[in-house]
């Protein structure tokens, strides 16, 4: 996509690039917007030195993105802390439902599945949000603020490569984020997958690559360790916007037992 990037004169006579769009301001830090991508990569040929090369890419992107877009039209905005309260409201949700149930009973599998399980999730959901705190995460949050970070959002192979310059199909989910985000977001879609993989070394290794501490570290496998699928899938079925039968429910459910069967804290 070619990009009409306006040259101004200063004071000083020199010439000065006039950035008006989040695309020419990415393409001003080295970084070009194509749809000519295709690089997605089959579950088979994936390994843990193929996610670690993009894992130091992502890392080369955020190094290059870094700082203020206030000077364009159409800034980014800022998804700083949205997960984690995110997952803080699901595991309030979920203890609300399981309080109810233990009063009333369960009246299908779902039901039973989520009043046999739900107290176990509840504990472990709660565990992360006490490691995310204790280590430091208003601490991250500064950082990230004060570096101007800006993540990509969506991460995966088909979205991002490296060939003569760093090459990025899709913007749209770009905002102003922690850098930890954008390695959590690449790795759960393997954890969700079931895949047998090293995710301590994998997060060890972002976080070197970024140069970011123990902290970090801490705060990207506690968010890998939260049971999501679980408490999405309560969300769901309290909500029923599917034409879904209780034994449909009950299936995804169980489903999201298997998905998140990785506890790393």
């Amino acid at each position: 996509m070619n990009l009409e990037i306006k040259n101004t004169i200063n004071a000083g006579g020199k010439y000065m690039v006039k950035i008006n769009t989040f695309e020419q301001y990415l393409a001003s830090k080295g970084i070009e917007v194509t749809e000519n991508i295709n690089a997605d990569i089959n579950k088979k040929d994936i390994n843990e030195k193929l996610l670690l090369d993009h894992l130091k890419l992502i890392s080369e992107f955020h190094k290059n993105a870094m700082g203020s877009t206030g000077i364009i039209k159409d800034r980014l905005d800022s998804s700083i802390g949205k997960i984690v309260e995110e997952y803080k409201i699901n595991i309030k949700k979920l203890t609300r439902d399981f309080d109810k149930l233990k009063d009333q009973g369960a009246s299908n599998s779902f039901e039973k599945i989520l009043l046999d399980k739900a107290e176990d999730y509840i504990k472990m959901g709660e565990a992360v949000i006490n490691n995310i705190y204790k280590n430091e995460y208003y601490d991250l949050i500064k950082r990230s603020m004060r570096n101007k970070e800006i993540c990509l959002g969506q991460v995966d192979f088909g979205n991002l490569i490296k060939e003569d310059a760093i090459k990025v199909k899709n913007i749209k989910k770009c905002s102003y984020n922690m850098v930890e985000i954008d390695c959590f977001n690449f790795l759960y879609k393997y954890k969700k997958k079931e895949m047998s993989l090293d995710f301590k070394e994998l997060v060890s290794m972002f976080c070197s690559f970024e140069g970011l501490d123990n902290n970090s570290y801490q705060f990207i496998i506690s968010l890998l360790s939260f049971p999501y699928e679980f408490t999405k899938q309560c969300n769901k079925y309290r909500i029923r916007e599917k034409d879904l039968t209780e034994e449909q429910y009950a299936l995804k459910l169980h489903k999201a037992i298997v998905q998140d069967n990785l506890y790393l804290i």
